[in-house]
């Protein structure tokens, strides 16, 4: 039993894994299986109680990360996925295509829905990959470790749904790109957590992003092409968003030492 509680975050992955895939192999056999992809969301929660709580008899409330956030977290996860998809969405109207919506009231009832129904959907997720993995994780792992294991793990758990679901024509590219994006928006995911001190800013983030980002949008042209181009968008916002904190963090020990 020492050793399973050594071992609790493999175990418990090994497990969401072989669950989800039970599921999809379900749902991909169903008429109208993909009405129910929501459903898998919640296996990782359901692992997470079954395993750790039921069977290990570990405490798992505390690791769930459900803890007051700090205020800059919350802001940015708000406002963030919002600058981000409209930014998408002007570089498509460039290409007479359509993303976010028709008409720009409409924006008002995405952001209801982003803050509302997604990002309470998002939690489930969230209260177990930036809640209980975190935990544990960063017992022995830094952050930046922490951050890239989470993301791997995380990303290839929504393989299924890029293979089964994504209706890509040039598969690799599609494939490649969607893991890609949500590798690099994992990590995104984790700082926020860490430096929200809860993972409620995480599910806020997630939540809107699904949203304004990773929605299907409303007339991208190829779904694998638009995947790639919300993958490079991302990582070049992503990298501005390093050079920056590094370009800060240069200037403070600069400052310090004087």
């Amino acid at each position: 039993m020492k050793q399973i509680r050594k071992n609790i975050v493999g175990i418990t992955i090994v497990f969401i894994f072989l669950v989800t895939f039970l599921v999809h192999a379900i749902l991909v056999n169903l008429e109208d299986g993909r009405a129910f992809l929501g459903a898998v969301m919640a296996v990782p929660l359901i692992v997470v109680f079954v395993y750790q709580a039921g069977y290990c008899k570990i405490q798992v409330r505390s690791t769930l990360g459900l803890f007051r956030p700090t205020l800059k977290s919350m802001v940015f996860s708000t406002l963030f996925p919002v600058l981000l998809g409209i930014t998408f969405h002007v570089y498509l109207s460039f290409q007479d295509m359509r993303f976010l919506f028709e008409q720009e009231k409409e924006l008002g009832l995405l952001f209801v829905i982003g803050l509302t129904v997604a990002s309470l959907s998002a939690l489930l997720e969230e209260v177990v990959w930036r809640g209980n993995f975190h935990h544990h994780l960063r017992k022995n792992h830094s952050l930046f470790r922490t951050a890239v294991i989470t993301a791997a793990v995380w990303s290839l758990w929504h393989l299924p749904i890029a293979v089964f679901y994504k209706g890509y024509g040039e598969l690799w590219t599609g494939i490649t790109s969607y893991i890609g994006l949500l590798f690099l928006i994992s990590i995104t995911l984790t700082y926020v957590r860490e430096v929200g001190r809860s993972v409620i800013p995480a599910a806020i983030l997630h939540g809107m992003l699904n949203v304004f980002y990773l929605s299907g949008g409303l007339q991208t042209g190829m779904a694998e092409q638009e995947e790639l181009s919300k993958f490079l968008l991302y990582a070049a916002v992503m990298s501005m968003m390093v050079l920056i904190y590094k370009k800060r963090l240069i200037n403070f020990q600069i400052m310090k030492r004087k």
